[in-house]
C-alpha cells in the first residue's frame, strides 16, 4: 500500500507569506504569530518536503530554486482560495 503524502496547508501559508512579504518580521505581524512559531513551522514544512526552501541572503530570506517553483504553486492555491471567497 502506498502512503499517501499530505500537505499542510497552515505550513504552506506561513512559507508564502515570507516569500510574499519579504521578510519573516512582516509575515509574522501578517499573520499575527511570533517569530519562533513561524520559523519552527517552516521547518516542519521543509522536513516533510525534503527539500531546503529558504536560505538566508544578508539578513533576508530567499527562496531557494525549489521555494521558488512551491511559492509559484502557492501562489496559484491561495489565488484560487481568494477567488473562491470572492464568488462567494
Amino acid at each position: 500500500m502506498a502512503i499517501i503524502r499530505r500537505l499542510n496547508y497552515q505550513h504552506l501559508l506561513y512559507f508564502w507569506s515570507v516569500v510574499r512579504t519579504g521578510s519573516l518580521t512582516r509575515a509574522c505581524e501578517e499573520l499575527a504569530l511570533s517569530a519562533p512559531t513561524v520559523s519552527a513551522q517552516l521547518r516542519v514544512l521543509e522536513e516533510r518536503l525534503g527539500e531546503k526552501l529558504l536560505m538566508k541572503s544578508g539578513r533576508r530570506l530567499v527562496p531557494t530554486e525549489v521555494g521558488r517553483m512551491v511559492y509559484s504553486y502557492a501562489n496559484d492555491i491561495f489565488g484560487l482560495g481568494q477567488e473562491l471567497l470572492d464568488a462567494l
